[in-house]
């Protein structure tokens, strides 16, 4: 006949082997669940031409070169690139907005012109947009041209999103 240790036994011998299971674990949190990058286009014209207007993988948005086109993808301001300017960063404007950021939240950007002179001469209009005390890296490349011959001036951007607090919380940057 066998016989089992009385309850009270068994039951501390349950604890004691959980607390040695709980003291072998490194202190490692579990792995998060895998973090799937969210695709942005703010035209039809991105998906057919194929790419997407800005990628967003966690905090980060990765936006894609901007041009200045209208909602159907035709060219603003044709041979204007003050013109341009404006309309490419109203562009940049509404695709950081469809991921919750704004200018300020913008920590690299890159400006590629087709005549650097002419850039030059307009350049302050940046300032339109971007605050002088948060201002983000910067490259200014001139290129030959751009992937339509009208395009002027294109400018990929990418953004840390702040992280959000709880209701009740304050927001950090």
């Amino acid at each position: 006949m066998t016989r089992f240790p009385p309850a009270g036994l068994r039951r501390l011998a349950v604890l004691a082997a959980v607390l040695l299971l709980a003291a072998c674990e490194d202190g490692t949190p579990a792995a998060a669940a895998p973090v799937f990058p969210e695709r942005f286009a703010m035209h039809g014209f991105e998906r057919r031409f194929g790419y997407s207007q800005a990628v967003k993988s966690e905090r980060t948005v990765y936006v894609s070169a901007t041009f200045a086109v209208d909602a159907e993808g035709r060219l603003v301001g044709p041979d204007d690139f003050a013109a341009q300017l404006d309309a490419v960063y109203v562009n940049l404007a509404r695709t950081l907005a469809a991921h919750g950021a704004q200018f300020e939240d913008v920590v690299l950007e890159r400006i590629y012109v087709t005549d650097m002179d002419r850039f030059l001469a307009v350049s302050d209009r940046r300032f339109r947009y971007h605050a002088v005390n948060s201002l983000p890296a910067l490259s200014v490349v001139e290129v030959r041209r751009l992937v339509d011959p009208g395009f002027l001036v294109a400018i990929e951007a990418v953004a840390e999103l702040p992280e959000r607090v709880p209701a009740g919380g304050t927001e950090a940057r």
